[in-house]
């Protein structure tokens, strides 16, 4: 197997990466600014781009076409000659996810100064999504999964950035649930295998007989979502109250006696060394909203064991979404104390993804790696997105003119 970090640190660095932390890049101020402005605010070039998809959803797009110090041109001419890459986020996330550790640690930022044309895509059910005819309080609205997000969310946002830039062909980059978009939608869509160089999976979110018995107790013995749709919440939305709420209940700077971190490390996987508590506040701030059917989605794979359609609800039948559709090269990267994304499920995948395309194994060499750190841990620069920028960089080098 591939190491994603440095296979030759030593110990000393290792240890430096807990010693030697830095303090986050981000400010009170820019903690409930858009994605946009904060951008902005960073000094970077950014514009705004809307692609409705084919069943009338309106996605808001976000691109970083240079970096911080190049000249002042027209977008064209910034990202003129340049690789595009596009970034898909998490459950309850948006495009917001790869600034949000400031310039210097955040993968949007490190890419743009790298030399690629970044675009930081918004899945609907986000702030940053509408609908052409429903509004965001309509039921309606939110009858959606992630295999809504495969079907339509990721061709056509895929669609504008080649529209845009010209390019034949893109790197398509997935966060958790950016990745469960990404493999349904190549299951619906094998055609598009022409248009992406490759796919680069973080935490990848496909198969997780892990978190069965948690979702038995949500949805089967509890079953919260129905319970909350009989109570008016449509959607699984944290309002700004509620977020008020969390961020008085939460002290997040003792995690050994804080509620809040005692559940979130149960499920992600604990990791307070790679911690820093003024993220963990940004995270309840920025908390985006998702639909029942999402979670209910995830809930279905994870009492099933396997990865399937939502197409019969959470208790019809098990329909696999088809993987050998997959033929793009693939990079699966895991976190080996993630307990949402744990290595025997990504094992799986990768025997599975093996049979019809090339598959990379990575994962990093901090023991303590859960599944937020892939966006949110102190040291993310050194340890994820580093080596992931010379990784795409060989992966252009090497399958972009096939």
């Amino acid at each position: 197997m591939t190491i994603m970090c440095n296979k030759i640190l030593s110990v000393s660095l290792v240890l430096s990466f807990v010693v030697m932390r830095s303090e986050s890049q981000i400010s009170k101020n820019e903690m409930f600014m858009s994605t946009p402005k904060l951008i902005a605010s960073n000094d970077y070039p950014v514009e705004r781009h809307q692609v409705t998809t084919r069943d009338d959803y309106i996605l808001q797009m976000h691109r970083i076409p240079a970096g911080r110090r190049s000249p002042r041109k027209t977008a064209d001419q910034q990202s003129k000659g340049k690789n595009a890459l596009l970034l898909i986020h998490g459950l309850f996330g948006s495009s917001g996810d790869f600034i949000t550790m400031g310039r210097k640690k955040s993968l949007g930022y490190m890419l743009a100064d790298a030399g690629f044309d970044v675009w930081l895509g918004n899945l609907r059910g986000n702030y940053y999504t509408g609908h052409t005819t429903l509004n965001r309080s309509d039921p309606r609205f939110w009858e959606f999964s992630f295999e809504e997000h495969g079907k339509y969310d990721a061709p056509a946002m895929i669609d504008k950035v080649l529209n845009v830039t010209g390019h034949q062909k893109i790197i398509y980059i997935g966060y958790s649930m950016g990745t469960t978009t990404f493999f349904t939608f190549m299951s619906s869509h094998p055609e598009y295998k022409s248009k992406i160089v490759s796919f680069i999976a973080l935490a990848p979110a496909v198969y997780l007989d892990n978190v069965k018995p948690l979702a038995t107790m949500f949805l089967k013995n509890m079953n919260i979502p129905d319970i909350m749709r009989s109570r008016g919440f449509i959607s699984a939305t944290f309002e700004p109250e509620f977020k008020k709420f969390l961020g008085t209940l939460c002290n997040f700077r003792n995690p050994k006696t804080d509620v809040c971190s005692s559940l979130i490390n149960l499920v992600v996987g604990e990791d307070n060394e790679q911690t820093d508590p003024d993220v963990r506040y940004m995270l309840v701030a920025r908390m985006e909203p998702a639909s029942w059917r999402q979670i209910e989605h995830y809930g279905k794979i994870a009492l099933t064991g396997e990865f399937t359609s939502w197409e019969d609800g959470l208790w019809g039948a098990v329909k696999p979404y088809n993987l050998s559709n997959v033929q793009v090269p693939v990079t699966l990267i895991l976190g080996e104390n993630d307990q949402l994304t744990e290595r025997a499920q990504i094992m799986r995948l990768a025997e599975k993804l093996n049979r019809t395309t090339s598959v990379h194994l990575k994962s990093c060499i901090w023991p303590k790696f859960n599944h937020l750190d892939f966006n949110f841990a102190i040291d993310v620069d050194k340890l994820v997105n580093k080596p992931l920028i010379k990784h795409i960089n060989i992966l252009f080098n090497k399958y972009a003119y096939n």
